[in-house]
């Protein structure tokens, strides 16, 4: 690698850690003020898991196991660090999707753990199938550049498998019938979506291999423009101007065109980012309606559903430059292996956590909120 590649992954790994921030702001103005502290502390921890999962265990399961001595020794070269600092801060975005689900009511210790086996297996099994050659080994023609598939489709499910596994709120359903539970905060959920945003272009223009005559990361930062456009502009119809639903149609939009940003016209991207954004709210009532799911930050239509979409429209020629490399069919089946892979695997590991340690707090902490009821602090200062 030229040195400047691994500044341009050294570049993109700095933006995608500070997306962190981005997911805390925009989560935490979705909720109760009470619950504040104690997601910052769910924010932080799930960074110890990743980070530690991912060194011992989940490059190696991603892309060889050869890799582990050297990272581990610090004997690696700066190739395969640098590809390390890049891929595990896409593993930490992944994994800290789960938060927006179960945000409110689950216990840090089997969160942590959840979170440590989801970055050290779960997450590495998706990203060596997209990215270390699985799906090419099985004849699979599978496209996701910046991970539309592999980090939010897969993030998103897993996300609601934990909140599955977890249950609703203690006052989110009354006879079965859904109660909306307001945000305290929603400048800071629309200042996490900006903070989304302009990490984003990290995201997907650090998903370049090389930096080479910088024409691909040009097209692939016009697409990621675009498609956040039409994001907004979905989020704002679907939901006749609702600012959380136009906020995060920005971060749908932008969901959705990962995995073919770099084959994606500026045209093609904008109408990808408008989907994205138009499903929103249609896919948060089936959720939180018809699978009785309590996505609390609507992880479902922001990454699973607008992850989907954006892995089927890449193999949609009309919508893309050059469709030579593509397979519609192929982009179904890396879809649906994905979904699977997600959906049982997240029941798997959150409902064995349930059942063994317990996923939940306890109603009293719940109801006084988890900064008191848990963590005996105030996120906000009580004014008498």
């Amino acid at each position: 690698m030229s040195g400047l590649d691994v500044f341009l992954f050294l570049w993109a790994a700095s933006l995608i850690f500070f997306m962190k921030a981005g997911f805390l702001a925009l989560e935490i103005g979705q909720f109760s003020h009470k619950n504040s502290a104690y997601h910052c502390v769910l924010k932080l921890v799930d960074l110890v898991a990743v980070f530690v999962a991912y060194l011992f265990v989940g490059y190696g399961v991603s892309y060889g196991f050869e890799t582990i001595m050297p990272l581990i020794t610090g004997t690696f070269d700066v190739e395969l660090g640098a590809w390390w600092i890049k891929m595990a801060v896409f593993a930490a975005a992944a994994i800290t999707i789960i938060t927006g689900g179960v945000a409110e009511r689950i216990k840090i210790l089997p969160y942590f753990i959840g979170a440590l086996l989801v970055a050290g297996g779960l997450y590495p099994l998706v990203e060596h199938l997209v990215w270390g050659g699985g799906f090419s080994s099985m004849g699979i023609n599978f496209v996701d550049y910046a991970g539309s598939g592999a980090v939010h489709l897969f993030g998103g499910l897993v996300g609601l498998s934990a909140a599955w596994a977890l249950g609703p709120r203690l006052k989110k359903y009354i006879n079965g019938i859904p109660q909306a539970l307001p945000g305290h905060n929603v400048p800071l959920a629309v200042l996490g979506a900006f903070i989304l945003a302009f990490g984003w272009y990290g995201f997907n223009i650090g998903s370049a291999s090389a930096v080479g005559d910088g024409l691909e990361m040009v097209q692939v930062a016009i697409a990621t423009t675009m498609a956040l456009t039409g994001g907004i502009l979905g989020g704002a119809l679907s939901s006749r101007n609702d600012p959380l639903y136009t906020a995060n149609g920005m971060c749908a939009g932008l969901v959705a065109v990962c995995s073919g940003v770099a084959l994606f016209t500026p045209i093609g991207a904008l109408i990808v980012g408008l989907l994205a954004g138009l499903q929103q709210p249609f896919t948060y009532r089936i959720i939180e309606e018809k699978l009785k799911i309590d996505d609390v930050c609507a992880i479902g239509p922001v990454h699973a559903m607008s992850g989907f979409i954006g892995v089927i429209c890449a193999g949609i020629p009309f919508l893309l430059r050059d469709a030579s490399g593509v397979s519609l069919i192929g982009q179904i089946m890396g879809a649906g292996i994905i979904t699977g892979i997600a959906l049982i695997g997240g029941a798997i590991i959150y409902k064995g956590l349930d059942l063994t340690i317990g996923l939940r707090v306890s109603e009293e902490a719940e109801k006084k909120g988890c900064d008191e009821g848990v963590l005996q602090v105030n996120a906000y200062s009580k004014i008498d």
